[in-house]
């Protein structure tokens, strides 16, 4: 069993908890850092993890296979850098870091001391997303000629106005920072580098610090076109479609999927679904058993924070496209 440390049991570090320490065989969280342990007494309890305030402690106290990092997104270089003096293996949910120069700094740091650095991208791991992929691998669709992406819902809205999600520091650019980094993350895994960006994004409803729409226009660099919405006011939204030259095919709330290929009828495929929180957990843990490196791979990771990044700079700059 590989023990695994949680740093920063907020609403989805507790999500990740609950992923593994359920019934997974493989890999469970064993403690938590946290900085204010009165405000989590609760939870570690319920599922037996012990509290420590400072790493040392940790390390005095319980044996632990490698940690796993829920902080804010600006905060990752800092405690990568602090993590890294004790040579264990690091999860860090995405984004990695909000600008490419942090996000090669962290994969520096990682690099030089050999430690495995593996970055959450749940949605890789979706049942439908695999199908996907191998449909493409198999040429079934042919060429893939444009994609189109959307990850839409209230939940930033429904969290507490001062959490950091809520804060434009944390959030410059809407939806696209907690929700859209998913669905380009599988545009560049399925189609490769972008080349340019434009980013459109405001407020329609005016209720909040972030912007509620933002869509980005994308240009890759084999000349693939794509598209991707996110919008903060409305119910939850996630769809993923990929066109080529012998047919499509779409996912829809990341369970359903259908798709044509050639002249043939347009087929719904059903698929189990399956806990992807879970399943990017225990393959970290089993890259940790077995000395291997994790599915995600580093470099499209800071492809896509150079797509980000140059998103940013395209909505400050009134729309324009940025080369990336």
């Amino acid at each position: 069993m590989i023990n695994l440390t949680i740093i920063g049991l907020g609403k989805w570090g507790l999500e990740l908890v609950k992923s593994v320490n359920k019934d997974s065989k493989v890999v469970r969280f064993n403690s938590v850092i946290s900085r204010n342990p009165e405000k989590i007494k609760k939870e570690p309890k319920k599922y037996k993890l012990s509290i420590y305030k400072n790493y040392n402690d940790l390390l005095n106290s319980t044996k632990i296979d490698g940690f796993v990092l829920c902080t804010p997104h600006s905060s990752h270089e800092k405690e990568i850098k602090n993590l890294s003096i004790y040579k264990k293996p690091i999860f860090v949910e995405k984004p990695l870091a909000l600008n490419a120069k942090s996000a090669k700094n962290i994969i520096s740091i990682c690099k030089k001391k050999k430690i495995l650095l593996a970055v959450g991208q749940n949605r890789r791991f979706l049942e439908t997303y695999l199908f996907l992929k191998k449909q493409i691998k198999n040429n079934k669709i042919g060429k893939i000629t444009h994609i189109e992406g959307s990850f839409s819902g209230k939940s930033s809205f429904k969290d507490n106005k001062k959490s950091w999600r809520n804060q434009i520091s944390e959030t410059p650019l809407g939806g696209m920072t907690g929700k859209g980094i998913h669905i380009t993350d599988l545009m560049i895994n399925l189609n490769g580098k972008v080349e340019k960006v434009l980013a459109r994004s405001k407020k329609v409803l005016k209720n909040s610090k972030l912007d509620d729409s933002t869509d980005l226009i994308l240009e890759f660099k084999n000349g693939t076109m794509g598209y991707l919405s996110t919008i903060l006011a409305t119910n939850k939204y996630w769809e993923l479609k990929v066109f080529g030259s012998n047919g499509w095919i779409k996912i829809f709330n990341e369970k359903d999927l259908v798709q044509q290929i050639g002249k043939n009828k347009i087929e719904y495929i059903n698929l189990k679904y399956t806990n992807i929180e879970k399943k990017e957990l225990e393959e970290f843990a089993k890259c940790i058993k077995y000395n291997k490196k994790f599915s995600v791979d580093l470099s499209e990771v800071l492809e896509n924070t150079r797509l980000f990044e140059a998103s940013v700079k395209s909505k400050k700059l009134n729309s324009k496209f940025i080369k990336i």
